[in-house]
């Protein structure tokens, strides 16, 4: 009998701690729903093309919003206008850090408050900054926004780029909502109904794009031309078998069942250099290490690498 009692209170102690840890990771609304906070954003008049200072773009290896923003940037051949400074997840402290002293800082957060953002819920990457000398400038840390800033720099490599271009703003947000932070909603929901409910719409949307791509002639989602419809997806995706169908519970359907995504997939990953933007080493070790709330004993599952995954994928499309 008291062993019942004790493994009553145990589990009200535990669900309670893990939802103060939720808190901080991810926040909902009433109901259990993930939301995610919004960033800072730089006005819509601005053109990067007239920034004095030197242009930074600060990202993380394991971050799908980073990789989104990397993507641009390797795709338009921006190394010699943008500079990128990786950073790494401090684990333990749930934070970024610097590889090296960075502008006199050595956390994310510190360059934050040095730029004068003193109130913000978390500091975030991607990030993209101006500088000159030790002076920080935040431009923009929403990725959306920053694709746009980084697609509209007028590179001086002298090598032709691929162009990426714009396409309907709400079918953007559809991927956004229902996708990319889609799978954030099933492995962030609080209860089952919520889990349920994010369930739903991510794979509903994910039959949306199969249909689209099914539709549409050509090798992207809106045809002969890629956009950012193609930009957003990506990141997702390719971290599915990896993280997402096994940490964030994304179980509805097999992502292999959707034959026409996986051979978009494919054809992007095989884009010059998109390979230079997946990290999957550090996919595994940061998301199952560092999501504490959804991993408490932080085990890596034993999982192929990204390379093998597109080994198989190679011989489906010859």
């Amino acid at each position: 009998m008291q062993n019942k009692y004790l493994i009553k209170a145990s589990k009200k102690l535990w669900f309670w701690f893990w939802n103060q840890l939720m808190n901080g990771f991810a926040p909902s609304d009433s109901h259990g729903n993930y939301k995610r906070p919004k960033g800072i954003k730089i006005n819509s008049e601005y053109n990067i093309n007239n920034e004095n200072g030197q242009i930074c773009l600060l990202i993380g290896n394991s971050c799908p919003w980073c990789q989104r923003t990397l993507l641009v940037h390797e795709i338009k051949l921006l190394s010699e206008t943008v500079k990128i400074i990786f950073l790494k997840a401090d684990i333990e402290h749930g934070e970024w850090i610097f590889n090296k002293n960075f502008k006199g800082c050595t956390r994310l957060s510190s360059l934050y408050k040095k730029a004068n953002k003193k109130k913000f819920f978390r500091a975030t990457l991607p990030l993209l900054i101006s500088s000159v000398k030790d002076e920080v400038n935040i431009l923009s840390n929403e990725s959306s926004q920053i694709i746009r800033l980084l697609n509209s720099i007028k590179s001086d490599s002298g090598y032709e780029t691929l162009s990426i271009e714009d396409c309907n703003q709400e079918f953007l947000d559809f991927i956004n909502n229902s996708i990319n932070d889609g799978v954030y909603k099933c492995g962030f929901a609080r209860n089952q109904v919520a889990y349920e409910k994010a369930s739903q719409n991510l794979f509903a949307a994910l039959n949306e794009v199969e249909n689209l791509l099914q539709k549409n002639k050509g090798d992207w989602i809106f045809g002969e031309q890629l956009t950012y419809a193609d930009i957003y997806l990506f990141p997702t995706l390719i971290r599915w078998e990896l993280i997402y169908s096994k940490l964030f519970k994304c179980t509805e359907q097999e992502l292999s069942s959707f034959e026409k995504i996986i051979e978009w997939r494919f054809k992007f990953f095989k884009l010059s250099n998109v390979y230079r933007t997946c990290f999957d080493n550090d996919w595994k070790k940061d998301y199952y290490k560092a999501l504490f709330p959804l991993n408490p004993n932080q085990l890596i599952p034993v999982l192929p690498s990204l390379k093998e995954i597109m080994r198989l994928e190679s011989k489906k499309h010859k």
